[in-house]
């Protein structure tokens, strides 16, 4: 009988460890949109300084993205800048399709910037959410289908001239 009992006991104790990791993970899902909404402002004025003055805010996804990973990354959230085709909602009547983009991603979320503009906040998304192929995408849980992740040297190196831009801007300011 005594081994039963403690064998129950250690199937409760590792049923309640893994309710608290994923309570944890929501905790920091919170915790990041709350940082990134804390940040929106900021992440906002500092795209419109940085990115040309010819562009349109709505077009310019690339400054957002820089802007929210230069922020972020004062906060202490490491990300990398990611460029692609993605797709909001698949599966839905409200699917929406971006090509070309660009957005964030840290590990264990993808971090949109460029919605700031357009839905009034930043689109913090945990991985678990986020479809790489379309045979991935689950009906009503998935948010974004990344359809397509651009390696091209050509428009890489077109991301790297925008971004020695934003970092020549942020020097002309005095900016870390």
């Amino acid at each position: 009988m005594r081994p039963r009992f403690i064998a129950s006991i250690l199937c409760l104790v590792l049923l309640c460890q893994g309710g608290a990791s994923a309570d944890s993970g929501q905790e920091y899902t919170h915790w990041l949109q709350d940082t990134v909404n804390a940040l929106a402002l900021d992440i906002e004025m500092l795209a419109a300084h940085t990115r040309p003055a010819e562009w349109e805010m709505l077009r310019s996804c690339i400054y957002y993205a820089l802007a929210g990973q230069y922020l972020l990354a004062r906060h202490g959230v490491a990300t990398r800048l990611e460029a692609g085709a993605i797709i909001y909602d698949p599966e839905t009547s409200l699917r929406h399709g971006i090509d070309p983009h660009i957005w964030l991603e840290s590990p264990t979320h993808l971090i949109d910037c460029g919605t700031l503009p357009r839905r009034g906040e930043v689109s913090v998304i945990p991985m678990s959410l986020v479809a790489e192929h379309e045979a991935g995408v689950i009906p009503g849980v998935t948010r974004v289908l990344i359809v397509e992740r651009y390696r091209d040297p050509e428009y890489l190196a077109y991301l790297a001239g925008h971004h020695a831009r934003f970092a020549d801007v942020l020097r002309m300011r005095g900016l870390p």
